[in-house]
């Protein structure tokens, strides 16, 4: 940082103001955020963010704009007041990212009744089950995002799209790392900032989400040297993955679609694939296989026979490729 922390200069002006928020009975609890939490740290720049709960009946007592201005010492201090409903709060499943990050790394100052604390609590605990799903789709969206579509969009003649998809690879790694340390992300302002508070090697990396995210021109070489420091990126957040999570896919692309895009996550198509992939190892014969049963929609062991009976391409392929001599056979 380059400014001054304030931050106990801040507090003795406010001190008063907060004093006075406590005596009011219809404030149910008091939470100071940004710079005035677990940041600690205010500049010149900070605004006072802090959240009041109220109850459902009192909500029409508190007599407070959410933005406000006061003037001390020369200065003038930008007050915003974030205003909730403390039994809408309790009911509400699930908070926003940015939000449950907000109050987790806020204080609280005022809680008689010990409600605001017990919200916060449940609120803001990680969910490991969501963060995975969330991370199988960072991996495999890097993937088409950065190493294909921005590649493609360039040779299409739009070099803009290019580095457009390469910003966003970047955005979804930052998140990604968050993730991995737990946390989400915070304000759009502080993502790099807080990367310093990260578990090795990622409190590493602020050198290079600076250098990705310059563009330099619109020349193929600019978005290739992009694409080399995320992939450098997305080898460490991937490592870390596999590392956390022993039951990750190793074709993040294909658990993704087969358990949040189609409507089955195991078809009957892929279990007569099943049969011929304990026959061969080869991918690249699987998927033509794949594709021959998709294209002509066989899901069936008589649709399957009575198809290759007309087909002596495929059937010669069965024959040779996946040495069966008899391929009615191998479907069970």
């Amino acid at each position: 940082m380059k400014t001054r922390n304030i931050k106990k200069e801040i507090e003795k002006t406010i001190k008063p103001f907060l004093e006075k928020l406590q005596e009011q009975s219809y404030i149910k609890g008091i939470v100071l955020l940004g710079g005035l939490g677990k940041r600690n740290f205010i500049d010149k720049y900070s605004d006072i963010d802090l959240t009041v709960f109220i109850s459902k009946k009192d909500a029409k007592k508190i007599s407070l704009p959410f933005e406000f201005h006061y003037q001390s010492n020369g200065k003038t201090l930008e007050f915003n007041i974030h205003q909730q409903i403390l039994e809408e709060e309790e009911r509400i499943k699930k908070w926003k990212d940015f939000k449950i990050e907000a109050y987790a790394r806020g204080k609280i100052i005022y809680d008689p009744t010990k409600r605001v604390s017990k919200l916060i609590k449940n609120k803001i605990r990680f969910d490991e089950n969501e963060a995975f799903d969330r991370l199988i789709w960072i991996m495999q969206q890097y993937k088409w995002r950065g190493q294909i579509h921005s590649i493609r969009a360039y040779r299409r003649g739009y070099p803009e799209a290019s580095h457009g998809l390469l910003n966003q690879c970047a955005e979804i790694l930052l998140e990604a790392i968050y993730l991995l340390n737990k946390r989400y992300l915070p304000h759009k302002k502080w993502e790099l900032v807080y990367l310093n508070e990260m578990k090795k090697p990622f409190n590493r990396l602020n050198s290079e989400f600076k250098k990705v995210m310059i563009i330099k021109n619109y020349h193929l070489s600019d978005i290739k040297r992009r694409i080399k420091i995320l992939d450098k990126i997305y080898g460490l957040v991937l490592n870390e993955i596999l590392k956390q999570y022993k039951n990750s896919p190793r074709d993040p692309y294909k658990y993704y679609y087969k358990n949040f895009v189609q409507l089955n996550k195991f078809t009957k198509i892929d279990r007569i694939l099943q049969n011929f992939k304990e026959k061969s190892h080869n991918k690249k014969e699987i998927k033509q296989l794949e594709g021959f049963l998709c294209f002509n929609l066989i899901d069936t062991k008589d649709k399957f026979l009575k198809k290759l009976h007309r087909n002596n391409n495929m059937r010669n392929i069965l024959k040779s490729k996946f040495y069966i001599e008899k391929y009615k056979d191998v479907i069970k």
